[in-house]
């Protein structure tokens, strides 16, 4: 027999709901839901991976929806506990996507399989394995020309969040497609010999199809009953809803059969009447269901005022994916466009379904006076593209409505007028603007390129999003300007602290991935300086937990810095009073044990002054100062805060706030209060795993097989970290 014939490219997307709440909602939210990806090589690029899709290959002669279904089973067998991969509800076929290049004339299928309700399973982390990942996160980054995911994927992915809010504006829709299979519905099957006639019996079968027939001979003559149909589903715990949509009575049911003489057939213009009130119940509708977007569509300023106090979100996309600011742009509502933007904080870059922006719908209905307000917006984007990879002056010239050459005199005046401009600080206060040529679409990597960095030096360095409690490094795909403006929801989603007394700011910092063997290589002196700010605001900040004899030789580094070569008549024994000592010591020692290190840190800063062999050029006392400060074990490390329970007495329980510090070295646990170093363990010497809810996570130490849980809103993020900065070590570095 020859090869089953190949019968085409079928990506699978595997979709997990978070709550059974989100199911039998109206409204589509992606962050509801889960996706399993792969992460691949970039062909050329080791370092680089990109997201895909599960990806099978269909034979011809089998059975497409179990083909997938055991496929999805045995990719997922290496992250599942006991091996036992993931079982599919069903299989759905959403589209069929048309291939480029070398497939171009031929289709990939994209199958949808829905599986059941993220539970308390921990799924193990697996390299070369899918893992899930929260929707919205990947539909915040997606689009057909980002690197982080193939161009085909990225297209499945967007028709696959369509897909989705359209499923949730149909009735039932989305619980159907997740409820249990039909194999899963039947809890008990039972057959009655007396009816289980077939052709063909064997000799052993024989004298039970006789009984059978004695049985069913008696049967009918005890119960009297022609038929008898059981229903499997009797008494089993299948979910029904007993909700109604609506209820129609016939008026007419019980009169009687109708005199059909007296039927009248209709006239054409009723007739036509009659289905046009189709076409009003629906936008009757849509008025009960969208009143922000009505009240901007009609220019309601009072309705849309008291709508917006309300708290009604100015980014929900009705049923056509439009928001309430496309809305008011295309039909002209000025008054409308300038409260959504200012009182309702609407994104002015806000796409919608067909990848439009406002500034597109304003220049394409030839509204002038909009259009130069959403130019004056500081978070404007005015390179913006659609989906045709349209301008908005290219829309505004091809549709040439109302004042469509003023709109179009406007847009081009945009393009050369001067841009925003963010600052991004360094960890020593300074700080440059750089030009926001995209507004609030500006990526990290746009801004690194207006760093006037050399490109050797940008590889060490990203951008961080820090306020007084809260650090978080970005990718260089994510937009700082919108991180800015959600901080307050950012921060309110991974601490318990107050988001109204914390103010966001963009820094230039250390990559936490940089591994140390690259950045000891590292000469170029601005490098080495950017370097050296940040590690002495974190040692000054007692995040560098050491000895004291290390910290004496940093302290003697500093002043040979800071004060240049020591001198006898101006550096005596009282030069080193608490103003000064705060700009050496930790602040956890400058108490307690700087008043006592003077004399030492004098000594050694006066040795080191008249020594000859070490250079006093500035970069090179600074590089110095980083390779004392490489040994210590929280040295690079991005810091997380939680808190950890331990026994204070047989029934009482003492809470201790902590730091978690993950660097490329290990975890690293922190008294938030003391900065002592409680815990400090290396990658390949404990294990890990996230708990339920992603509110906390477990380390259990290999070594003295101790292990502790963190509480903490922030345990995903410390998670995805770890598993990404182990995946970096090679075998032979992990015990070093």
């Amino acid at each position: 027999m020859g090869n089953p014939e190949n019968i085409g490219d079928a990506y699978v997307a595997v979709i997990r709901p978070k709550n059974t709440a989100s199911l039998n909602s109206r409204e589509y939210r992606a962050k509801a839901y889960e996706i399993l990806l792969l992460e691949v090589p970039i062909e050329g690029q080791k370092k680089k991976r990109k997201k895909v899709l599960l990806e099978t290959k269909l034979q011809g002669g089998t059975e497409i929806t179990q083909s997938i279904l055991d496929y999805v089973l045995e990719a997922t067998k290496p992250i599942s506990p006991a091996n036992q991969g993931i079982k599919g509800k069903r299989v759905v076929l959403m589209k069929k996507f048309p291939l480029d290049g070398e497939k171009a004339g031929q289709e990939a299928s994209l199958y949808i399989v829905p599986t059941v309700v993220k539970d308390n399973t921990k799924y193990a982390y697996s390299p070369g394995c899918p893992v899930f990942y929260c929707l919205q996160d990947i539909m915040r980054v997606c689009s057909e020309s980002s690197t982080h995911f193939a161009t085909l994927t990225a297209r499945m992915l967007i028709a696959l969040d369509k897909w989705l809010d359209e499923r949730h504006t149909q009735s039932h829709s989305i619980p159907a497609l997740f409820r249990p299979s039909p194999l899963e519905r039947i809890k008990t099957n039972v057959i009655n010999p007396a009816y289980a006639i077939e052709p063909g019996q064997t000799e052993s079968s024989l004298h039970m199809g006789y009984t059978a027939l004695e049985i069913k001979s008696k049967m009918l003559a005890l119960e009297k009953a022609d038929m008898c149909i059981y229903n499997p589903l009797f008494g089993s715990d299948l979910q029904y809803t007993n909700r109604v949509d609506k209820v129609v009575i016939n008026p007419y049911f019980g009169l009687g059969a109708p005199d059909y003489s007296k039927i009248q057939i209709p006239k054409r213009e009723k007739w036509q009447r009659s289905m046009s009130s189709v076409t009003e119940d629906k936008e009757h509708q849509w008025v009960d269901d969208f009143p922000l977007h009505r009240s901007a569509c009609e220019g309601d300023s009072d309705l849309l005022s008291h709508l917006l106090d309300k708290k009604f979100s100015v980014n929900q996309l009705d049923s056509d994916h439009w928001a309430p600011i496309h809305y008011a742009c295309w039909y002209g509502k000025v008054e409308a466009t300038r409260m959504l933007l200012e009182k309702g904080k609407c994104n002015p870059n806000l796409l919608n379904g067909q990848l439009s922006s406002p500034l597109h719908f304003a220049a394409g209905g030839g509204h002038a006076e909009i259009v130069q307000i959403l130019l004056n917006h500081p978070e404007i984007d005015r390179h913006i593209t659609d989906q045709q990879g349209r301008s908005p002056l290219n829309v505004c010239e091809e549709n040439k409505q109302n004042e469509w050459e003023e709109t179009a005199k406007l847009l081009k005046e945009a393009i050369n007028k001067p841009y925003e401009k963010a600052r991004i600080y360094r960890m020593d206060g300074s700080y440059r603007s750089v030009e926001l040529k995209h507004g609030n679409n500006t990526t990290v990597q746009q801004i690194m390129e207006g760093m006037r960095l050399s490109q050797e030096t940008q590889q060490y360095f990203t951008i961080w999003i820090c306020s007084e409690n809260l650090s978080l490094q970005l990718k260089p795909y994510h937009k700082p300007l919108q991180h800015i403006r959600d901080w307050a929801e950012i921060f309110t989603e991974l601490t318990n602290l107050d988001p109204q007394r914390e103010t966001s700011q963009l820094f230039l910092r250390r990559d936490v991935r940089l591994p140390l063997e690259i950045e000891k290589k590292i000469e170029d002196p601005l490098a080495i300086l950017i370097l050296f700010d940040e590690a002495r605001y974190n040692l000054l900040k007692g995040f560098y937990t050491s000895p004291d004899a290390k910290l004496i030789t940093l302290a003697s580094l500093l002043l040979q810095i800071v004060y240049g070569n020591y001198e006898s008549k101006k550096h005596k024994q009282g030069f080193l009073n608490e103003e000064n000592l705060k700009s050496i010591v930790p602040i956890t020692k400058l108490k307690s044990k700087a008043p006592h290190w003077t004399n030492r840190i004098l000594h050694e800063y006066k040795n080191l002054s008249t020594s000859e062999g070490v250079s006093k050029e500035m970069h090179h006392l600074q590089r110095m100062f980083l390779q004392n400060c490489w040994e210590i074990p929280t040295y690079g490390a991005a810091f997380f805060t939680g808190q950890i329970f331990t026994k204070a007495s047989s029934s009482s329980h003492k809470v201790i706030k902590v730091y978690v510090g993950v660097n490329v070295k290990g975890l690293h646990l922190l008294n938030m209060e003391t900065k002592a170093l409680l815990l400090s363990l290396k990658y390949g010497c404990f294990m890990w795993q996230l708990g339920d809810g992603d509110t906390c996570f477990q380390i259990h130490s290999l070594e003295n097989k101790m292990s502790f849980i963190v509480h903490t809103k922030q345990a995903g993020l410390v998670i995805k970290l770890l598993m990404k900065l182990n995946g970096q070590l090679m075998p032979n570095e992990r015990n070093e």
